[in-house]
Protein backbone atom coordinates (compact mmCIF):
# COMPACT_ATOMS: atom_id res chain seq x y z
CA UNK A 1 0.00 0.00 0.00
CA UNK A 2 1.35 3.76 -0.85
CA UNK A 3 1.48 5.91 2.30
CA UNK A 4 0.75 9.11 1.43
CA UNK A 5 3.07 10.66 3.21
CA UNK A 6 6.02 8.96 1.11
CA UNK A 7 5.45 11.04 -1.98
CA UNK A 8 7.87 13.52 0.17
CA UNK A 9 11.00 12.83 -0.96
CA UNK A 10 14.04 12.26 1.74
CA UNK A 11 17.02 14.66 1.29
CA UNK A 12 19.00 11.53 -0.38
CA UNK A 13 16.08 10.96 -2.63
CA UNK A 14 15.69 14.97 -3.45
CA UNK A 15 19.51 15.10 -4.20
CA UNK A 16 18.78 12.23 -6.81
CA UNK A 17 16.58 14.08 -8.19
CA UNK A 18 17.95 17.02 -8.53
CA UNK A 19 20.91 15.03 -10.38
CA UNK A 20 18.66 13.37 -12.76
CA UNK A 21 16.97 16.67 -13.94
CA UNK A 22 20.24 18.12 -14.17
CA UNK A 23 21.22 15.25 -16.58
CA UNK A 24 17.62 14.96 -18.35
CA UNK A 25 18.07 16.23 -21.97
CA UNK A 26 15.30 19.01 -24.24
CA UNK A 27 14.39 15.37 -25.70
CA UNK A 28 13.33 13.53 -22.47
CA UNK A 29 11.67 16.51 -21.21
CA UNK A 30 9.61 17.40 -24.10
CA UNK A 31 7.68 13.46 -23.81
CA UNK A 32 6.44 15.28 -20.93
CA UNK A 33 3.13 16.64 -21.13
CA UNK A 34 1.85 19.62 -18.66
CA UNK A 35 -1.13 19.13 -17.06
CA UNK A 36 -4.56 18.81 -18.25
CA UNK A 37 -5.77 20.67 -15.20
CA UNK A 38 -5.12 23.70 -12.94
CA UNK A 39 -6.22 25.56 -9.70
CA UNK A 40 -8.21 28.85 -9.89
CA UNK A 41 -9.04 30.95 -7.55
CA UNK A 42 -13.06 31.21 -7.91
CA UNK A 43 -13.79 33.52 -5.06
CA UNK A 44 -12.28 35.81 -2.25
CA UNK A 45 -13.08 38.85 -0.51
CA UNK A 46 -10.73 40.54 1.59
CA UNK A 47 -6.68 40.50 1.17
CA UNK A 48 -5.48 37.48 -0.59
CA UNK A 49 -1.70 37.10 -1.43
CA UNK A 50 -0.77 34.66 -3.87
CA UNK A 51 3.27 33.76 -3.97
CA UNK A 52 4.25 31.88 -7.82
CA UNK A 53 6.16 28.35 -8.09
CA UNK A 54 10.14 29.53 -8.36
CA UNK A 55 9.22 33.48 -6.68
CA UNK A 56 9.41 33.59 -3.06
CA UNK A 57 7.73 37.35 -3.54
CA UNK A 58 4.01 37.74 -2.83
CA UNK A 59 1.53 39.44 -4.83
CA UNK A 60 -2.88 40.39 -4.55
CA UNK A 61 -4.50 37.20 -5.77
CA UNK A 62 -5.30 37.50 -9.41
CA UNK A 63 -8.77 35.59 -9.68
CA UNK A 64 -8.08 34.45 -13.34
CA UNK A 65 -4.20 33.25 -12.85
CA UNK A 66 -3.72 29.61 -13.16
CA UNK A 67 -2.61 28.05 -10.05
CA UNK A 68 -0.43 24.92 -10.10
CA UNK A 69 2.25 23.04 -8.79
CA UNK A 70 4.59 25.42 -6.27
CA UNK A 71 1.86 28.45 -5.69
CA UNK A 72 1.41 29.37 -2.45
CA UNK A 73 -2.21 31.19 -1.36
CA UNK A 74 -2.47 33.39 2.25
CA UNK A 75 -5.43 35.07 3.28
CA UNK A 76 -5.27 37.87 5.80
CA UNK A 77 -7.06 38.39 8.81
CA UNK A 78 -11.13 38.90 8.15
CA UNK A 79 -10.85 37.05 4.62
CA UNK A 80 -11.26 34.00 2.85
CA UNK A 81 -11.26 31.92 -0.48
CA UNK A 82 -12.62 29.27 -2.72
CA UNK A 83 -10.59 27.69 -5.24
CA UNK A 84 -11.57 24.16 -7.50
CA UNK A 85 -9.55 21.70 -8.30
CA UNK A 86 -11.58 20.10 -11.26
CA UNK A 87 -14.89 19.27 -9.38
CA UNK A 88 -13.36 19.54 -5.92
CA UNK A 89 -14.01 22.66 -3.95
CA UNK A 90 -10.92 24.10 -1.28
CA UNK A 91 -12.14 26.92 1.16
CA UNK A 92 -9.63 28.79 3.18
CA UNK A 93 -10.85 30.62 6.69
CA UNK A 94 -9.15 33.80 7.48
CA UNK A 95 -5.16 33.54 8.41
CA UNK A 96 -4.95 30.44 6.29
CA UNK A 97 -1.61 29.48 4.26
CA UNK A 98 -2.22 26.73 1.44
CA UNK A 99 0.54 25.15 -0.93
CA UNK A 100 0.14 23.22 -4.17
CA UNK A 101 2.96 20.99 -3.48
CA UNK A 102 1.17 18.30 -6.08
CA UNK A 103 -1.00 18.93 -9.00
CA UNK A 104 -1.45 16.65 -11.98
CA UNK A 105 -3.69 14.73 -13.56
CA UNK A 106 -3.99 12.11 -11.19
CA UNK A 107 -2.83 13.81 -7.82
CA UNK A 108 -4.20 16.72 -6.04
CA UNK A 109 -1.75 16.94 -2.78
CA UNK A 110 -2.10 20.64 -0.31
CA UNK A 111 -0.41 21.31 2.62
CA UNK A 112 -2.32 23.64 5.02
CA UNK A 113 0.66 25.21 6.51
CA UNK A 114 -1.41 27.36 9.16
CA UNK A 115 -5.66 28.08 9.40
CA UNK A 116 -8.67 26.20 8.37
CA UNK A 117 -9.21 24.22 5.23
CA UNK A 118 -12.76 23.15 4.25
CA UNK A 119 -12.88 20.47 1.61
CA UNK A 120 -15.94 18.78 -0.51
CA UNK A 121 -14.72 16.34 -3.08
CA UNK A 122 -17.87 14.82 -5.60
CA UNK A 123 -18.31 11.65 -6.59
CA UNK A 124 -15.90 9.13 -7.07
CA UNK A 125 -12.09 10.03 -7.55
CA UNK A 126 -11.62 7.27 -9.98
CA UNK A 127 -8.07 6.41 -9.15
CA UNK A 128 -6.74 9.79 -8.54
CA UNK A 129 -5.81 11.14 -5.13
CA UNK A 130 -7.09 13.87 -3.44
CA UNK A 131 -4.65 14.60 -0.13
CA UNK A 132 -4.64 17.16 2.53
CA UNK A 133 -0.91 17.22 4.76
CA UNK A 134 -0.28 19.35 7.76
CA UNK A 135 3.10 19.53 9.97
CA UNK A 136 2.55 15.98 11.52
CA UNK A 137 -0.17 13.71 9.36
CA UNK A 138 -1.56 13.66 6.41
CA UNK A 139 -5.75 12.69 4.60
CA UNK A 140 -5.92 11.20 1.75
CA UNK A 141 -10.14 11.30 0.10
CA UNK A 142 -10.58 8.75 -2.54
CA UNK A 143 -14.54 9.38 -3.03
CA UNK A 144 -16.96 12.31 -2.30
CA UNK A 145 -16.66 13.85 1.28
CA UNK A 146 -17.24 17.08 3.09
CA UNK A 147 -13.83 17.88 5.33
CA UNK A 148 -12.26 20.37 7.74
CA UNK A 149 -8.58 20.65 9.22
CA UNK A 150 -7.50 23.42 11.57
CA UNK A 151 -3.75 23.26 11.45
CA UNK A 152 -1.46 25.20 14.40
CA UNK A 153 1.83 24.81 13.00
CA UNK A 154 2.93 25.84 16.52
CA UNK A 155 1.50 23.61 18.67
CA UNK A 156 1.85 20.49 16.02
CA UNK A 157 -1.56 19.85 16.44
CA UNK A 158 -4.32 19.09 13.89
CA UNK A 159 -7.83 18.80 14.07
CA UNK A 160 -9.97 16.96 11.28
CA UNK A 161 -13.76 16.68 11.31
CA UNK A 162 -15.73 15.15 8.37
CA UNK A 163 -18.93 16.16 7.68
CA UNK A 164 -19.41 13.43 5.43
CA UNK A 165 -18.42 10.40 3.66
CA UNK A 166 -15.22 8.94 4.49
CA UNK A 167 -11.31 10.04 5.03
CA UNK A 168 -8.11 8.47 6.09
CA UNK A 169 -5.46 9.72 8.32
CA UNK A 170 -1.90 8.70 8.13
CA UNK A 171 0.65 9.40 11.00
CA UNK A 172 4.58 8.77 10.84
CA UNK A 173 4.75 5.47 12.55
CA UNK A 174 3.07 3.26 10.36
CA UNK A 175 -0.60 3.89 11.58
CA UNK A 176 -3.63 4.70 9.94
CA UNK A 177 -6.61 5.49 10.91
CA UNK A 178 -10.30 6.12 9.07
CA UNK A 179 -12.78 8.77 10.14
CA UNK A 180 -16.40 8.64 8.61
CA UNK A 181 -19.37 11.24 8.43
CA UNK A 182 -19.64 13.01 11.27
CA UNK A 183 -16.77 12.01 13.14
CA UNK A 184 -14.12 14.34 14.26
CA UNK A 185 -10.45 14.11 15.61
CA UNK A 186 -7.65 16.10 17.03
CA UNK A 187 -4.38 14.42 16.85
CA UNK A 188 -1.08 15.87 18.45
CA UNK A 189 2.53 14.87 17.51
CA UNK A 190 3.52 12.89 15.01
CA UNK A 191 1.48 9.36 15.54
CA UNK A 192 -2.45 10.01 15.49
CA UNK A 193 -2.25 10.52 19.53
CA UNK A 194 -5.88 11.09 19.87
CA UNK A 195 -6.70 14.42 22.33
CA UNK A 196 -10.66 14.01 21.38
CA UNK A 197 -13.29 12.84 19.29
CA UNK A 198 -16.83 14.26 19.64
CA UNK A 199 -19.72 14.09 16.85
CA UNK A 200 -19.10 16.89 14.41
CA UNK A 201 -21.79 19.83 14.87
CA UNK A 202 -22.44 21.00 11.73
CA UNK A 203 -22.37 25.16 11.19
CA UNK A 204 -20.25 24.81 14.57
CA UNK A 205 -18.91 28.52 13.54
CA UNK A 206 -19.13 31.63 10.72
CA UNK A 207 -16.45 29.65 8.52
CA UNK A 208 -18.46 25.84 8.49
CA UNK A 209 -21.81 28.48 7.97
CA UNK A 210 -19.99 30.43 4.87
CA UNK A 211 -18.99 27.14 3.55
CA UNK A 212 -22.72 25.92 3.59
CA UNK A 213 -23.36 28.65 2.00
CA UNK A 214 -20.70 28.37 -0.87
CA UNK A 215 -21.83 24.89 -1.27
CA UNK A 216 -25.46 25.72 -1.49
CA UNK A 217 -24.28 28.28 -4.50
CA UNK A 218 -22.81 25.35 -5.88
CA UNK A 219 -25.59 23.18 -6.15
CA UNK A 220 -27.59 25.50 -7.59
CA UNK A 221 -25.65 26.30 -10.47
CA UNK A 222 -27.14 26.58 -14.07
CA UNK A 223 -24.31 26.44 -15.79
CA UNK A 224 -23.53 23.00 -14.63
CA UNK A 225 -26.32 21.76 -16.62
CA UNK A 226 -24.47 23.05 -19.53
CA UNK A 227 -21.02 22.42 -19.40
CA UNK A 228 -18.65 19.92 -16.96
CA UNK A 229 -18.39 20.28 -13.57
CA UNK A 230 -14.24 19.58 -14.45
CA UNK A 231 -14.37 23.00 -16.36
CA UNK A 232 -12.91 25.39 -14.10
CA UNK A 233 -14.38 28.82 -13.62
CA UNK A 234 -17.89 27.10 -15.22
CA UNK A 235 -19.68 28.99 -11.62
CA UNK A 236 -18.64 32.67 -12.30
CA UNK A 237 -21.02 32.03 -15.86
CA UNK A 238 -24.09 32.24 -13.49
CA UNK A 239 -23.72 35.84 -13.06
CA UNK A 240 -22.84 37.15 -16.07
CA UNK A 241 -24.51 35.55 -19.60
CA UNK A 242 -26.97 33.95 -20.09
CA UNK A 243 -27.48 30.38 -21.74
CA UNK A 244 -29.10 30.00 -25.47
CA UNK A 245 -29.40 27.31 -27.83
CA UNK A 246 -27.96 27.10 -30.97
CA UNK A 247 -28.96 25.11 -34.06
CA UNK A 248 -25.46 24.98 -35.04
CA UNK A 249 -23.62 24.52 -31.95
CA UNK A 250 -26.02 23.69 -29.30
CA UNK A 251 -26.01 25.09 -25.87
CA UNK A 252 -23.97 28.70 -26.13
CA UNK A 253 -23.33 31.36 -23.37
CA UNK A 254 -23.42 34.94 -23.89
CA UNK A 255 -22.25 37.76 -21.45
CA UNK A 256 -23.92 40.55 -20.75
CA UNK A 257 -23.02 43.91 -20.11
CA UNK A 258 -20.05 44.00 -22.66
CA UNK A 259 -19.75 46.77 -25.38
CA UNK A 260 -21.21 46.25 -28.68
CA UNK A 261 -17.81 46.33 -30.52
CA UNK A 262 -16.42 43.61 -27.78
CA UNK A 263 -14.74 40.97 -29.00
CA UNK A 264 -12.85 37.56 -26.83
CA UNK A 265 -9.51 38.58 -25.61
CA UNK A 266 -9.27 42.12 -25.91
CA UNK A 267 -9.40 43.16 -21.83
CA UNK A 268 -6.79 41.61 -20.40
CA UNK A 269 -3.08 40.42 -20.06
CA UNK A 270 -0.09 37.96 -21.50
CA UNK A 271 1.82 36.40 -18.93
CA UNK A 272 4.67 33.97 -18.93
CA UNK A 273 3.19 30.90 -16.39
CA UNK A 274 5.43 27.69 -16.32
CA UNK A 275 5.23 24.82 -17.69
CA UNK A 276 2.51 26.71 -20.81
CA UNK A 277 4.41 29.55 -21.25
CA UNK A 278 2.54 32.41 -22.94
CA UNK A 279 -0.87 32.44 -20.62
CA UNK A 280 -3.95 35.01 -21.05
CA UNK A 281 -5.62 36.16 -17.83
CA UNK A 282 -8.62 38.05 -18.68
CA UNK A 283 -9.76 40.83 -16.50
CA UNK A 284 -13.58 40.12 -16.76
CA UNK A 285 -15.12 38.33 -13.36
CA UNK A 286 -16.35 35.72 -15.52
CA UNK A 287 -12.96 35.05 -17.58
CA UNK A 288 -11.88 32.15 -16.82
CA UNK A 289 -14.06 29.13 -18.60
CA UNK A 290 -14.23 31.07 -21.66
CA UNK A 291 -10.81 31.60 -22.66
CA UNK A 292 -9.19 28.19 -21.69
CA UNK A 293 -11.76 25.49 -22.63
CA UNK A 294 -14.17 25.77 -25.90
CA UNK A 295 -14.66 28.26 -28.91
CA UNK A 296 -16.22 31.16 -29.69
CA UNK A 297 -18.45 32.07 -32.26
CA UNK A 298 -19.93 35.35 -33.73
CA UNK A 299 -23.59 34.65 -34.13
CA UNK A 300 -25.25 37.79 -36.23
CA UNK A 301 -23.61 41.01 -34.51
CA UNK A 302 -22.70 39.54 -30.66
CA UNK A 303 -19.93 37.06 -29.68
CA UNK A 304 -20.84 33.79 -27.87
CA UNK A 305 -19.41 30.99 -26.34
CA UNK A 306 -19.66 27.37 -27.43
CA UNK A 307 -18.41 24.85 -24.96
CA UNK A 308 -19.03 21.64 -26.69
CA UNK A 309 -19.34 18.27 -25.68
CA UNK A 310 -19.64 17.72 -21.76
CA UNK A 311 -16.32 15.64 -21.29
CA UNK A 312 -15.28 14.24 -18.21
CA UNK A 313 -12.00 15.42 -17.85
CA UNK A 314 -11.63 18.60 -20.04
CA UNK A 315 -8.12 19.65 -20.76
CA UNK A 316 -6.98 23.02 -19.92
CA UNK A 317 -5.12 25.49 -22.72
CA UNK A 318 -3.18 28.50 -21.76
CA UNK A 319 -5.15 30.56 -24.60
CA UNK A 320 -7.39 29.36 -27.68
CA UNK A 321 -6.48 32.04 -30.03
CA UNK A 322 -4.86 32.38 -33.76
CA UNK A 323 -1.67 34.39 -34.01
CA UNK A 324 -0.65 36.68 -36.75
CA UNK A 325 2.63 38.97 -36.84
CA UNK A 326 4.68 38.41 -34.20
CA UNK A 327 8.97 38.30 -34.21
CA UNK A 328 10.42 38.43 -37.38
CA UNK A 329 6.62 38.49 -39.19
CA UNK A 330 5.33 40.65 -41.56
CA UNK A 331 2.78 43.18 -39.66
CA UNK A 332 3.95 47.05 -39.90
CA UNK A 333 1.97 48.94 -37.91
CA UNK A 334 3.70 52.54 -39.14
CA UNK A 335 6.99 54.16 -37.72
CA UNK A 336 9.13 50.98 -38.41
CA UNK A 337 7.42 49.12 -35.32
CA UNK A 338 5.93 45.45 -36.02
CA UNK A 339 2.79 44.53 -34.62
CA UNK A 340 1.03 41.25 -33.06
CA UNK A 341 -2.03 40.22 -33.14
CA UNK A 342 -4.58 37.09 -31.86
CA UNK A 343 -8.01 36.56 -32.54
CA UNK A 344 -10.19 33.66 -30.71
CA UNK A 345 -10.73 30.44 -32.45
CA UNK A 346 -13.98 29.22 -33.94
CA UNK A 347 -15.59 25.99 -33.59
CA UNK A 348 -14.06 22.92 -35.37
CA UNK A 349 -10.81 24.65 -35.52
CA UNK A 350 -7.82 22.56 -33.59
CA UNK A 351 -5.63 24.61 -30.93
CA UNK A 352 -1.88 23.67 -31.41
CA UNK A 353 0.30 24.13 -28.58
CA UNK A 354 3.72 26.86 -28.91
CA UNK A 355 4.98 24.22 -26.28
CA UNK A 356 6.46 20.31 -27.31
CA UNK A 357 3.18 18.11 -26.64
CA UNK A 358 2.72 14.43 -27.49
CA UNK A 359 -0.27 14.19 -30.32
CA UNK A 360 -2.65 12.43 -27.70
CA UNK A 361 -2.12 15.55 -25.40
CA UNK A 362 -3.24 17.83 -28.25
CA UNK A 363 -6.02 15.46 -29.27
CA UNK A 364 -7.33 15.38 -25.64
CA UNK A 365 -7.52 19.14 -25.65
CA UNK A 366 -9.22 19.60 -29.03
CA UNK A 367 -12.11 17.06 -28.53
CA UNK A 368 -14.56 18.50 -27.00
CA UNK A 369 -14.67 20.52 -30.20
CA UNK A 370 -14.09 17.85 -32.38
CA UNK A 371 -11.19 19.90 -33.89
CA UNK A 372 -9.90 18.98 -37.91
CA UNK A 373 -6.04 18.01 -37.39
CA UNK A 374 -5.41 18.52 -41.13
CA UNK A 375 -7.23 21.43 -41.19
CA UNK A 376 -4.52 22.71 -38.25
CA UNK A 377 -1.85 21.29 -39.55
CA UNK A 378 -2.20 23.06 -43.29
CA UNK A 379 -2.29 26.50 -41.85
CA UNK A 380 -6.22 26.67 -43.18
CA UNK A 381 -7.79 30.25 -43.16
CA UNK A 382 -9.57 30.76 -39.31
CA UNK A 383 -12.88 31.90 -39.26
CA UNK A 384 -12.98 34.56 -36.53
CA UNK A 385 -9.77 36.16 -38.55
CA UNK A 386 -12.07 37.43 -41.50
CA UNK A 387 -14.63 38.49 -38.62
CA UNK A 388 -15.25 42.59 -37.68
CA UNK A 389 -13.35 43.55 -34.91
CA UNK A 390 -12.22 39.84 -33.94
CA UNK A 391 -8.19 40.67 -34.31
CA UNK A 392 -6.47 42.40 -31.82
CA UNK A 393 -3.32 44.10 -32.40
CA UNK A 394 -0.88 45.79 -30.42
CA UNK A 395 2.51 47.04 -30.73
CA UNK A 396 5.37 43.97 -30.01
CA UNK A 397 6.79 45.56 -27.40
CA UNK A 398 3.83 46.02 -25.47
CA UNK A 399 3.06 42.10 -25.68
CA UNK A 400 3.47 40.79 -22.41
CA UNK A 401 4.63 43.82 -20.70
CA UNK A 402 1.20 45.18 -18.61
CA UNK A 403 -2.55 44.88 -19.20
CA UNK A 404 -3.99 45.65 -22.53
CA UNK A 405 -5.93 48.67 -22.67
CA UNK A 406 -8.08 50.22 -25.40
CA UNK A 407 -5.89 52.69 -26.13
CA UNK A 408 -2.86 50.02 -27.38
CA UNK A 409 -5.50 48.21 -29.76
CA UNK A 410 -4.36 49.13 -33.76
CA UNK A 411 -6.92 48.53 -36.35
CA UNK A 412 -5.75 47.62 -39.58
CA UNK A 413 -7.90 47.93 -42.97
CA UNK A 414 -10.29 45.17 -42.43
CA UNK A 415 -9.50 43.87 -46.30
CA UNK A 416 -5.80 43.54 -45.08
CA UNK A 417 -6.03 41.32 -41.89
CA UNK A 418 -7.35 38.05 -43.48
CA UNK A 419 -4.23 38.41 -46.09
CA UNK A 420 -1.88 37.97 -43.10
CA UNK A 421 -0.83 34.14 -42.14
CA UNK A 422 -1.90 33.05 -39.00
CA UNK A 423 -0.73 30.37 -36.32
CA UNK A 424 -2.14 28.90 -33.38
CA UNK A 425 1.21 28.94 -31.35
CA UNK A 426 2.47 32.15 -30.11
CA UNK A 427 4.94 34.08 -32.20
CA UNK A 428 6.40 35.95 -29.67
CA UNK A 429 9.82 34.21 -27.50
CA UNK A 430 9.81 33.85 -24.04
CA UNK A 431 12.23 36.65 -22.16
CA UNK A 432 13.37 34.03 -19.95
CA UNK A 433 11.72 35.98 -16.72
CA UNK A 434 9.45 33.59 -14.94
CA UNK A 435 5.68 35.53 -14.11
CA UNK A 436 7.09 37.71 -17.17
CA UNK A 437 4.15 40.72 -17.89
CA UNK A 438 3.84 40.85 -13.39
CA UNK A 439 1.92 38.30 -11.44
CA UNK A 440 0.40 41.60 -9.74
CA UNK A 441 0.56 44.11 -7.60
CA UNK A 442 2.71 43.42 -4.59
CA UNK A 443 0.88 42.02 -1.69
CA UNK A 444 -1.29 43.67 0.86
CA UNK A 445 -0.51 41.06 3.24
CA UNK A 446 2.31 38.33 3.98
CA UNK A 447 2.21 35.17 5.68
CA UNK A 448 3.35 35.62 9.54
CA UNK A 449 6.86 33.53 8.77
CA UNK A 450 7.24 35.87 5.69
CA UNK A 451 6.78 39.48 7.18
CA UNK A 452 9.03 38.01 10.09
CA UNK A 453 11.59 36.84 7.75
CA UNK A 454 11.51 33.32 8.46
CA UNK A 455 11.53 31.00 4.94
CA UNK A 456 8.15 28.86 4.53
CA UNK A 457 8.14 25.06 2.63
CA UNK A 458 6.56 25.52 -0.88
CA UNK A 459 5.50 22.88 -2.72
CA UNK A 460 7.38 20.49 -4.89
CA UNK A 461 8.84 21.02 -8.39
CA UNK A 462 6.29 20.10 -11.23
CA UNK A 463 5.82 16.60 -12.14
CA UNK A 464 9.24 16.02 -14.10
CA UNK A 465 9.72 13.47 -16.86
CA UNK A 466 11.28 10.56 -14.56
CA UNK A 467 8.80 7.73 -14.04
CA UNK A 468 10.18 5.73 -11.49
CA UNK A 469 9.27 2.23 -11.22
CA UNK A 470 6.64 1.87 -8.21
CA UNK A 471 8.29 -0.19 -5.29
CA UNK A 472 7.21 -3.48 -4.42
CA UNK A 473 4.11 -3.09 -1.92
CA UNK A 474 4.96 -3.85 1.77
CA UNK A 475 2.34 -6.03 3.82
CA UNK A 476 2.15 -2.61 5.39
CA UNK A 477 2.66 1.18 5.13
CA UNK A 478 5.88 2.26 6.40
CA UNK A 479 6.19 6.05 6.10
CA UNK A 480 9.31 7.73 6.03
CA UNK A 481 10.20 10.02 9.14
CA UNK A 482 9.16 13.79 9.24
CA UNK A 483 12.10 16.10 8.01
CA UNK A 484 13.36 18.07 9.97
CA UNK A 485 13.02 21.96 9.56
CA UNK A 486 16.72 21.97 8.40
CA UNK A 487 16.20 18.93 5.87
CA UNK A 488 13.09 20.56 4.47
CA UNK A 489 14.63 23.70 3.78
CA UNK A 490 17.10 21.79 2.01
CA UNK A 491 14.59 19.94 0.02
CA UNK A 492 13.20 22.99 -0.52
CA UNK A 493 16.21 24.53 -2.57
CA UNK A 494 16.77 21.34 -4.50
CA UNK A 495 12.96 21.71 -5.31
CA UNK A 496 12.94 24.94 -6.66
CA UNK A 497 16.54 24.43 -8.75
CA UNK A 498 15.21 21.43 -10.14
CA UNK A 499 12.22 23.68 -11.15
CA UNK A 500 13.80 26.64 -12.45
CA UNK A 501 15.97 24.40 -14.40
CA UNK A 502 12.67 22.11 -16.59
CA UNK A 503 11.12 26.10 -16.92
CA UNK A 504 14.58 26.87 -18.72
CA UNK A 505 14.74 23.41 -20.71
CA UNK A 506 10.76 24.08 -21.48
CA UNK A 507 11.34 27.48 -22.40
CA UNK A 508 14.39 26.14 -24.91
CA UNK A 509 12.04 24.02 -26.47
CA UNK A 510 9.26 27.12 -27.02
CA UNK A 511 12.33 29.11 -28.72
CA UNK A 512 12.86 26.40 -30.88
CA UNK A 513 9.19 25.52 -32.07
CA UNK A 514 8.88 29.36 -32.53
CA UNK A 515 11.93 29.14 -35.08
CA UNK A 516 10.54 26.21 -36.74
CA UNK A 517 6.95 28.43 -37.69
CA UNK A 518 9.15 31.66 -38.02
CA UNK A 519 10.69 29.66 -40.84
CA UNK A 520 7.54 28.44 -42.32
CA UNK A 521 5.50 31.45 -42.03
CA UNK A 522 8.25 33.16 -44.25
CA UNK A 523 8.42 30.22 -46.74
CA UNK A 524 4.36 30.68 -46.33
CA UNK A 525 4.67 34.26 -47.47
CA UNK A 526 7.56 33.85 -50.22
CA UNK A 527 5.08 31.63 -51.52
CA UNK A 528 1.91 34.05 -51.40
CA UNK A 529 3.98 36.99 -53.23
CA UNK A 530 5.45 35.09 -55.82
CA UNK A 531 1.80 33.67 -56.83
CA UNK A 532 0.62 37.74 -56.42
CA UNK A 533 3.16 38.34 -59.13
CA UNK A 534 1.70 35.36 -61.73
CA UNK A 535 -1.71 36.82 -60.80
CA UNK A 536 -0.50 40.25 -61.61
CA UNK A 537 1.45 39.66 -64.58
CA UNK A 538 -1.54 36.98 -66.15
CA UNK A 539 -3.84 40.36 -65.49
CA UNK A 540 -2.07 42.72 -67.15
CA UNK A 541 -1.52 40.53 -70.40
CA UNK A 542 -4.93 40.43 -70.80
CA UNK A 543 -5.29 44.16 -70.49
CA UNK A 544 -3.32 44.97 -73.38
CA UNK A 545 -4.86 45.58 -77.16
CA UNK A 546 -4.64 42.54 -79.92
CA UNK A 547 -1.61 44.52 -81.46
CA UNK A 548 -0.10 45.74 -78.52
CA UNK A 549 0.29 42.11 -76.69
CA UNK A 550 4.14 41.60 -76.11
CA UNK A 551 6.31 39.63 -78.87
CA UNK A 552 7.22 36.12 -77.58
CA UNK A 553 10.72 35.41 -77.56
CA UNK A 554 12.16 33.52 -80.33
CA UNK A 555 13.59 30.27 -79.34
CA UNK A 556 17.42 30.87 -79.05
CA UNK A 557 19.30 28.79 -82.04
CA UNK A 558 20.21 25.15 -81.09
CA UNK A 559 24.62 24.59 -81.82
CA UNK A 560 24.20 22.36 -85.02
CA UNK A 561 25.22 18.70 -84.04
CA UNK A 562 28.46 18.77 -86.41
CA UNK A 563 29.65 21.40 -84.70
CA UNK A 564 28.95 19.64 -81.43
CA UNK A 565 30.54 16.40 -82.51
CA UNK A 566 33.63 18.24 -84.11
CA UNK A 567 34.56 20.11 -80.82
CA UNK A 568 34.30 16.38 -79.31
CA UNK A 569 35.78 14.92 -81.70
CA UNK A 570 39.80 14.19 -81.37
CA UNK A 571 42.52 14.62 -83.32
CA UNK A 572 43.14 11.32 -85.52
CA UNK A 573 39.43 9.80 -84.69
CA UNK A 574 37.67 7.99 -87.33
CA UNK A 575 34.87 7.24 -85.72
CA UNK A 576 32.17 9.22 -88.04
CA UNK A 577 31.67 8.00 -91.35
CA UNK A 578 29.66 9.37 -94.01
CA UNK A 579 26.20 9.26 -93.38
CA UNK A 580 23.56 11.70 -91.62
CA UNK A 581 26.46 13.38 -89.67
CA UNK A 582 28.65 14.43 -93.08
CA UNK A 583 31.80 13.67 -94.49
CA UNK A 584 34.97 14.24 -91.94
CA UNK A 585 37.57 16.33 -93.82
CA UNK A 586 40.12 14.22 -95.20
CA UNK A 587 37.22 10.65 -94.71
CA UNK A 588 38.22 8.47 -97.49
Amino acid sequence: MHHPLASKPRPRIAWLLGLALLFTGPQALAQQDPPGRVAQLNFHQGTVSFSPAGDDSWYDAAPNRPLTTGDRLWTDRGARAELYIGSTAVRLDEQTELALSELSDDTARLTALQGSVAARVRGDLAGSRFEIDTGNLAVVIDAAADLRIDADPDSDITHVAVASGNATLYGEGGESLQLGGRQQLTVSGRHLAAVSGTPVQAGADAFERWVAERSRLEDQSVSARYVSREVAGYQQLDNYGDWQSDPDYGEVWYPRDVDADWAPYQDGQWVDVAPWGWTWVDAAPWGFAPFHYGRWARIGRRWCWVPGRPNARPVYAPALVGFIGGAGAALSIGGGRNGVGWFPLAPGEAWQPGFRASQRYIDEANRSLAANRQAAARNAEFANQRAPGAVTIVPLDLFGRAPITRRDILRLPDARVPAIAAATAPPVPLRGERGTGAPGRPAGALPPGIAQGRTLQSGGPPPGPLRLPPAPRPPAPRPPQLQPREAIRQQQELQQQAAQMQARQMQLQQQQAQQIQLQQQQALRAQQQAQQMQQLQRQNTLRLPPGLAPPQQPPQPREPQQQQQQQQRRPGDTRFQNGAQGREPGGS
